[in-house]
């Protein structure tokens, strides 16, 4: 767990290096449309994941391995395909070599996320861990070589890129030697029921990286390249937070659903909620930390160009700190298989980000203020919906009953 944790960190660490990369060799012009290629492409590549890392660690029925790779395949073809379409629509065409390079990191690491979860069922975290670290010191390793010979940003992001179909090739070899969930569930009918369910998953967490992207697009809409460079670098708080999150998450979403299957809904509810309340309690002061050095820091960090009001800071780190105990609640959302609990939650964020957004712009907030706005907005959203849903009254959990009539289960459990 402890190396997951670190792996994810590591990887946020890297691309935040990149950033920080582009931003002292190029200027925030430079990290501008860095972002904006990102913004671009992640949601559809999420959107088209369907959700299936964690459809295979939560769904209670198995579903053949081969059905899981025929999905992921046809959701990076459709993802590639609009992301082509979006770039030629939404991005200058001196841009577009750079989008390739993207385009590549993207596809590589659809196919390794989908490769971890046979890693993450079997409880072979230590691999897993293992493989990010190693992943994110490469890739800041050679993207620096890059940079440094060449000084042209496109030729480090390609760097990274090669490094991203490494470490997928490598995730997948690894992988193979973990045997799959026996499957209940075999050709179309496998196919239909992983539609079925990740569907909402899928939509629900493209709403969520809609969320984490659309900021960008308000930034674009009352800024310039230039002001989308300060804020996706600032932004970068909330980005470690998000991760960390994603690799808490990781880390116990098996030992949640062991959890709720032997102690049931309510045992595991009020769990979460201690570990929120312990989270926000202990986090919540240092938000003051960050209102006032945060300023001086980011201009520190990334030079004079990137500097940014106190007003800025407090909504980034407000933010930060309400993300991780949301993704508490997702858990327990995932775990019960509610997988469209995080999409209805996610469109209501979607509209008041853009509602908030175009408001603060209204009332002469700068584009970075209005921004930031949008993200705090988001995360007291997500937080808000995702808790009063996880108390709607709970069904008794039917495994217990069924218990019988499982195959003996023989997949490592977590400590």
């Amino acid at each position: 767990m402890v190396l997951v944790t670190a792996g994810n960190i590591m990887a946020a660490a890297a691309q935040w290096y990149l950033i920080w990369l582009f931003a002292r060799q190029a200027g925030p012009e430079a990290v501008g449309v860095y972002s904006l290629l990102i913004a671009v492409t992640s949601p559809l590549f999420i959107t088209a994941q369907l959700g299936l890392r964690n459809l295979y660690i939560t769904l209670q029925t198995a579903v053949s391995w081969r059905t899981f790779i025929e999905l992921r395949a046809l959701g990076v073809l459709c993802a590639s395909a609009l992301s082509f379409v979006a770039m030629a629509l939404f991005v200058p065409a001196p841009s577009w070599p750079l989008g390739g390079a993207i385009l590549l990191i993207k596809i590589a690491d659809s196919m390794a996320d989908l490769w971890f979860a046979r890693l993450q069922r079997t409880g072979s975290l230590r691999a897993f861990g293992l493989l990010l670290v190693v992943g994110a010191v490469s890739t800041a390793s050679v993207s620096t070589v890059a940079m440094a010979a060449t000084g042209s940003i496109l030729l480090a992001v390609t760097a990274a890129a090669a490094v991203a179909v490494l470490s997928a090739t490598a995730t997948i070899l690894l992988a193979r030697r973990r045997p799959p969930a026996p499957a209940q569930e075999t050709g179309s009918p496998g196919r239909r029921l992983l539609v079925r369910h990740g569907c909402p998953l899928a939509l629900s967490q493209g709403v969520s990286s809609l969320i984490a992207y659309l900021p960008v697009a308000i930034v674009a809409w009352w800024g310039t390249a230039g002001d989308i460079g300060v804020f996706s670098s600032a932004a970068y708080l909330v980005t470690f937070a998000n991760l960390l999150g994603a690799s808490v998450q990781v880390a116990f979403l098996a030992d949640y659903r062991q959890r709720y299957e032997s102690a049931g809904a309510a045992v595991l509810r009020r769990t979460i909620a201690r570990s929120s309340v312990l989270i926000l309690t202990l986090l919540s002061p240092l938000v003051v930390v960050a209102v006032f050095i945060g300023p001086g820091l980011l201009t520190v960090v990334y030079g004079a160009e990137f500097d940014i009001s106190r007003l800025t800071v407090l909504f980034f780190s407000l933010a930060a700190v309400i993300v991780l105990p949301t993704y508490l609640l997702s858990s327990f959302h995932l775990v019960l298989n509610r997988y469209w609990v995080m999409t209805i939650v996610g469109a209501a964020s979607v509209v008041l980000v853009g509602i908030s957004g175009g408001l603060a712009g209204v009332f002469g907030l700068g584009a970075v203020e209005a921004g930031s706005l949008a993200v705090l907005v988001a995360a007291l959203v997500r937080f808000t919906g995702a808790d009063l849903l996880a108390r709607r009254p709970v069904e008794p959990n039917p495994s217990s009953a069924a218990e019988a009539d499982r195959p003996p289960n023989t997949e490592a459990r977590l400590p």
